[in-house]
């Protein structure tokens, strides 16, 4: 049988198989099953050409074997290794699992159709002929294989390059966390966000915020008991450098006198509670507004995700809607969740900010983190008025800082009440970096 020179199919890698073959029979229409010589084996394979570096098919014909069937999946294995739209699906599927999975279910999935679709167009003329000739390649000729494998192909392609970017940017969210990033267990919901053109927008236009990172600085502050940070002058004997201490005892007091001994620099990252974005979907904001608000609110998460804090984004128009929250630890289920929540917003309604001020206080006072300060950013246009004593009141027992961006437009309530206040009047890169940089 058919298979890939330096993989042993033991059972871990056939499992592989399996869950892969399972993915693609729930992308496929209800009445559509796969021949039997697209089994766990040949998905497995599939996924291995996909991942491995250099993959190479070997094939060696055994007396008394399933000859039809073998055959049927080598000219296939063949086919796919063969056309240069693999390489194009492999610059994005190579060493990367989750997309590698994703790939390979979908161009199952397309395969399945198109040989599904081809045995349908010929069933009158092969009614009568043998259930294992209807199963196999045999009945369609090289060209046609070659068609069906190359739009197959076209479809997996799309689905990689985007499977890519989705794991690309969950890695994002932290820095040496890759096994609790890993998109294996949620491949059907990273499909699902691949074929979805609003996420493709999405993350498209967070590309051209990249550098949010630089901007973002942990809140640190000293401490004798901390961590070293450097070397200062002082007179503190507890953070004094050995060294000092081979002065002769007069230079020694001098410069204790002086206050300019040597002393190691500590400091304590301080611990903050949730971040919170509010995010206005009312019907002014539809358009580039709204794709760039929501890009932004996603490039704070990452900021939160790297300042180890709570984050929750909740979006309102006359009225608060359901929140999205990632806990501190993020997981990449969390993230792909997020981008779902997040692309499958829609800008109508019309604008209450006093009454979604008033309830992200409330989450934040629920919080795990609700006795730690937080940070409120709240992303709109409306120029609808707001109750300022009660917002500054409920504010200040949340122990909140509200941070403003004004989208082409101005709130003199707001202004009031914000404890930082922007007007972005373009929907750019450098505006999305001072938001993201907000209250650092």
């Amino acid at each position: 049988m058919p298979t890939l020179k330096g993989v042993r199919f033991d059972p871990p890698v056939l499992y592989r198989g399996e869950r892969i073959l399972a993915l693609a029979k729930k992308l496929l229409p209800r009445l559509v099953e796969p021949p039997d010589y697209i089994d766990s084996t040949f998905a497995a394979t599939v996924y291995y050409m996909m991942f491995l570096p250099f993959p190479l098919v070997e094939y060696s014909r055994e007396k008394g074997g399933a000859k039809g069937r073998e055959e049927a999946q080598y000219m296939l294995l063949q086919a796919i290794m063969s056309s240069p739209k693999f390489r194009k699906v492999r610059r994005h599927t190579v060493a990367d699992l989750a997309a590698s999975t994703a790939a390979s279910a979908v161009l199952l999935e397309a395969l399945i159709n198109e040989l599904a679709r081809r045995s349908y167009s010929s069933k009158p003329e092969t009614s009568q002929g043998s259930g294992e000739e209807n199963k196999s390649t045999s009945s369609i000729d090289e060209e046609e294989l070659r068609g069906s494998v190359e739009r197959a192909l076209e479809a997996a392609s799309d689905v990689a390059e985007q499977a890519k970017e989705i794991s690309q940017f969950t890695m994002t969210f932290s820095a040496g966390s890759a096994s609790a990033l890993s998109l294996e267990d949620a491949v059907q919901d990273v499909i699902n966000l691949a074929r979805n053109t609003d996420v493709r927008m999405l993350l498209d236009m967070l590309r051209t915020i990249e550098d949010t990172e630089a901007l973002v600085k942990k809140r640190k502050t000293r401490s004798p008991r901390g961590e070293l940070d450097g070397y200062e002058k002082g007179d503190d004997i507890e953070r004094l450098v050995p060294s000092e201490l081979a002065l002769p005892t007069d230079l020694f007091l001098v410069k204790y006198a002086e206050r300019s001994l040597l002393l190691y620099r500590k400091i304590v990252s301080e611990d903050y509670g949730p971040f919170y974005v509010l995010l206005d979907k009312s019907g002014s904001m539809m358009g580039m507004k709204m794709l760039w608000a929501k890009a932004v609110a996603l490039a704070l998460a990452q900021r939160a995700a790297r300042e180890n804090r709570e984050f929750y984004i909740r979006f309102f128009d006359s009225i608060p809607y359901p929140p999205m929250r990632l806990p501190r630890r993020v997981k990449g289920r969390d993230v792909v969740r997020l981008l779902e929540y997040i692309a499958r917003i829609r800008a109508n309604g019309g604008t209450d900010i006093s009454r979604a001020i008033l309830t992200a206080v409330d989450d934040i006072l629920a919080a795990e983190t609700r006795h730690k300060p937080a940070d409120i950013i709240l992303i709109t246009d409306g120029e609808d008025r707001v109750s300022i004593d009660l917002v500054r009141r409920s504010l200040a027992k949340a122990n909140a800082r509200l941070y403003t961006v004004m989208i082409y437009g101005n709130n003199p309530d707001l202004r009031r009440v914000s404890d930082g206040y922007m007007v972005a009047t373009r929907t750019g890169k450098e505006e999305a970096l001072k938001v993201v940089s907000l209250a650092s």
